[in-house]
């Protein structure tokens, strides 16, 4: 089977879970023995006036190609563009002809079975019906609220979650949702994020639920004296909707307690504030971006791990990290994650913003801190009956299921096969 994924970044260029889990859909398949091709986009001066260039991540070809537009989406980070370049940045991606002629070739030269897309904004919505050209079947991967909401997140620009879909949003999601019909398939890790864009009228392709998962610890849990200090863990990308302000709060009321120590690990807008904070609270240690090996020890070493959301996150993947380990989880009770902490001798849901009820739970997580780290082992057995491999497998389970079977033809390729036998 040769089956292409498309992301808008890919490594090295990597910003957050989607990329992630695409690498990881890409390597089983490679194990598995399928061939494999990734698209993804970069910057229009590394392309040196190519339509496109390949490279190899971990032997799988890497194919790049860079779509007009006012920045590169992995650049946004650091350039940080104001509200009109971004708004004016989200009108050119509803309809951009520059990606065909590059992706055109691109297809044409992998010719895949399959085409799984992930996130698709850099590329727009034009990536669906090229896709549908090339390929017997098209899967999209469903990792936040792109598709229904310009920012992706459902939030407000105070910070709160939107409680349904704003006009413009309205507005937003029903004019992608004019490409749906060349989808297949979505994949969602998560009911509630796959109920939300029923809701919003995306009812055209059938929806699978597949849970992200992560791999097992290749470091062993750290032995601690029952009366050592509660390690809490806080590994995020460190921007405001993933409750940056609700940890710097946390550690501000616990700086003076010696039975807690705090471990903050990311990168973004809030590295500096947790920085320089570490430089003055005796009980936190600010780790910056870790990965790897370095990643695992972290997780190794905790006791706690905090998830502090403020919108409705899909699946994250430090959460699944955090649970391979062992580790008791606290997360706000917002999107998918009261579907991952679902057994109380796991973790505990909290309500987004309540940090009387996250001060009390600490409180009582230090006083048994003892009984914790007794049972993690159990916590860590559970947590890896479900990993890596078995999220592969079932998404090759549905990769297969469609290359044997003919979709029928979108209303758009009725019309113009229509057309064309009329001529």
């Amino acid at each position: 089977m040769k089956v292409a994924i498309v992301s808008s970044l890919f490594a090295p260029f990597a910003l957050g879970g989607a990329e992630q889990v695409a690498a990881q859909i890409a390597e089983g398949l490679d194990r598995a023995g399928h061939t494999v091709d990734i698209i993804s986009t970069c910057r229009r001066r590394d392309l040196r006036g190519r339509l496109c260039q390949m490279d190899r991540w971990n032997g799988i070809r890497v194919w790049r190609i860079a779509p007009w537009n006012l920045y590169w989406r992995f650049d946004r980070e650091t350039e940080q563009p104001g509200r009109l370049k971004r708004t004016a940045w989200h009108l050119v991606d509803l309809w951009n002809p520059t990606v065909v002629r590059p992706l055109t070739e691109v297809l044409e030269k992998i010719a895949p079975d399959i085409v799984n897309t992930h996130n698709i904004d850099g590329f727009s919505p034009l990536v669906w019906k090229l896709a549908r050209r090339h390929a017997g079947a098209l899967i999209h991967t469903l990792h936040d609220y792109h598709l229904i909401c310009p920012r992706a997140l459902m939030i407000k620009r105070d910070g709160a979650s939107c409680p349904s879909l704003c006009g413009g949003c309205r507005i937003y999601s029903a004019y992608n949702g004019l490409f749906q019909d060349y989808v297949d398939a979505f994949i969602s890790p998560a009911q509630v994020v796959a109920d939300l864009h029923r809701s919003a009228g995306w009812t055209g392709p059938r929806v699978i639920v597949i849970p992200n998962a992560a791999d097992p610890p290749e470091v062993l849990s750290s032995e601690r004296s029952p009366s050592a200090p509660l390690q809490v863990v806080f590994m995020a990308r460190l921007v405001s909707e993933k409750g940056c302000e609700a940890m710097l709060k946390v550690v501000d009321r616990f700086r003076r307690d010696p039975g807690i120590h705090f471990h903050v690990a990311g990168k973004g807008p809030y590295e500096q504030r947790f920085s320089a904070l570490s430089g003055v609270v005796p009980n936190l240690t600010f780790h910056g971006h870790v990965n790897g090996l370095q990643k695992m020890a972290l997780l190794s070493a905790g006791d706690v791990f905090l998830q502090l959301s403020e919108w409705r996150e899909n699946a994250p993947l430090s959460l699944l990290e955090a649970r391979q380990h062992g580790l008791y989880l606290v997360g706000t009770n917002i999107g998918g994650i009261p579907e991952i902490i679902r057994d109380p001798s796991h973790g505990c849901l909290i309500p987004v913003g309540d940090s009387q009820f996250l001060d009390g739970l600490l409180e009582q997580q230090i006083a048994n801190r003892g009984r914790l780290r007794s049972e993690r082992e159990i916590r860590e057995q559970q947590g890896r009956a479900y990993g890596v491999r078995e999220m592969n497998q079932e998404y090759l389970n549905v990769f297969a299921s469609l290359t044997v079977k003919s979709r029928p033809e979108s209303p758009a390729e009725r019309h113009r096969n229509s057309t064309s036998a009329s001529i």
